[in-house]
């Protein structure tokens, strides 16, 4: 197996690592939900399950960026691959580097989202048990 397809095989299971992730967070902002509509709840079990939104969050982010680390490393090896394997490459190198980047620029996104989704979440939570 080449080397620069070593870093992108790690892809995959990252993904399924944050779809779990995801499947969490929602779960536990739905738990958040339902006792914020419970008259009777501790304010102190809201606010353990904030921080636990909190850290899933911070997870999917660390998971967003390895996705691109991975990729960044897939690239470079695979550009050095070719460029020694091929000297008329350029397309190929051209195609590569736009898809990485893509999916660079992407996950940089999915970082800022992410990190604005608990923000915001947070701040919406406070202000439901601190009017």
């Amino acid at each position: 197996m080449d080397n620069w397809v070593i870093p992108l095989t790690l892809l995959p299971g990252i993904g399924m690592i944050i779809m779990s992730t995801s499947h969490l967070s929602t779960a536990t902002s739905d738990e958040i939900n339902q006792l914020l509509r419970d008259d009777l709840c501790d304010t102190s079990l809201i606010k353990k399950k904030i921080s636990q939104l909190f850290l899933l969050n911070l997870a999917k982010v660390g998971l967003y960026i390895s996705i691109a680390v991975f990729s960044v490393a897939g690239l470079i090896e695979a550009i050095f691959t070719l460029q020694s394997e091929m000297h008329d490459s350029g397309l190929r190198t051209i195609l590569l580097i736009i898809g990485v980047s893509t999916l660079v620029l992407a996950t940089l996104l999915l970082i800022v989202f992410s990190t604005r989704k608990v923000k915001i979440k947070r701040d919406q939570f406070l202000n439901r048990i601190n009017p």
